[in-house]
């Protein structure tokens, strides 16, 4: 392998990482309510869309920081304790372009009892774009709701 390639493959390793990092600082931050840092993994023009394919209905749809900033306002914070958890991402870099897919499982904590509940899960297809500041952001999220122990 040369130099050339191997350079290569580690600036795609570290975009990958990177890249995950800007997902799982968006889970943290929406559990904690750190509304500026969940924010600032979108970018300026963000779609986050999510919709209940089981019912067919539109759970929500932001568009813009603006709206975005307006939704994470009005989520609820804890307590109960929530757990936004994604798993087994599948993460593709193109340049300073990148689509990852992955599962998503929401996890509270039940009123009263202190017990986990598994409250929902599905899938996340994300599109993000390495932005001039080096970071990467998410500039499309489509939330898919395969199961929810709630009405929606």
């Amino acid at each position: 392998m040369t130099d050339e390639a191997l350079d290569e493959r580690v600036a795609r390793l570290l975009d990958e990482r990177d890249i995950l990092a800007t997902l799982n600082g968006y889970a943290h931050a929406m559990d904690y309510h750190d509304e500026a840092t969940w924010v600032d993994a979108f970018t300026e023009d963000a779609v986050f869309d999510v919709v209940d394919s089981v019912s067919g209905v539109r759970v929500h749809r932001e568009e813009g920081r603006e709206e975005l900033a307006r939704y994470i306002a009005n989520y609820p914070s804890p307590p109960p304790y929530r757990k936004h958890v994604m798993v087994n991402p599948v993460v593709t870099v193109d340049g300073r372009t990148a689509t990852v897919r992955a599962y998503w499982i929401l996890l509270e904590r039940m009123a009263g009892k202190g017990l986990p509940e598994l409250v929902a899960f599905g899938a996340y297809r994300d599109r993000l774009v390495k932005q001039d500041d080096g970071k990467w952001r998410i500039v499309e999220r489509f939330g898919d709701v395969e199961a929810n122990a709630r009405v929606p």
